[in-house]
């Protein structure tokens, strides 16, 4: 088997679930929060935005092996607009509002989570679609 071949049938590439975006936009959203603000948290924190990040980046490495189309799939404009709201949440939303107290940490981790697991499945599914579709025209 060439490196280039598919392991898997088309109808098996599917986007991330919901309880797994929503997992990783929990973790996500409330470790940026809460490490913003709270030292003690901090090598916690990162330990949880590493585990998080080589998760998401084993997982997008196996599936890209079993389906190559995704590495030359055509991102579509959604697919930008998605990537865009999750730079901001992780960049300037962390920057701009700084929460002091325990229910502002609670209303932005929230926000932040609730915002980072639609981003997460947005992203993802609007990949997998581009995918579907430029391995459909091919």
């Amino acid at each position: 088997m060439k490196t280039g071949e598919p392991t898997a049938t088309q109808d098996q590439l599917r986007s991330i679930s919901w309880w797994a975006s929503v997992l990783f936009g929990v973790l996500v959203g409330t470790t940026l929060t809460w490490i913003r603000t709270q030292r003690n948290f901090f090598f916690l924190g990162a330990v949880i935005l590493a585990v998080v990040i080589v998760t998401i980046g084993v997982r997008t490495i196996r599936r890209r092996a079993r389906f190559p189309q995704m590495a030359q799939a055509r991102t579509s404009w959604i697919y930008a607009l998605w990537t865009a709201i999750l730079l901001i949440l992780a960049g300037p939303i962390q920057l701009v509002y700084v929460a002091d107290d325990l229910s502002e940490l609670t209303i932005k981790s929230l926000v932040m989570s609730a915002g980072f697991a639609l981003g997460i499945h947005e992203v993802d599914r609007a990949l997998v679609n581009a995918s579907k579709k430029g391995s459909a025209a091919a």
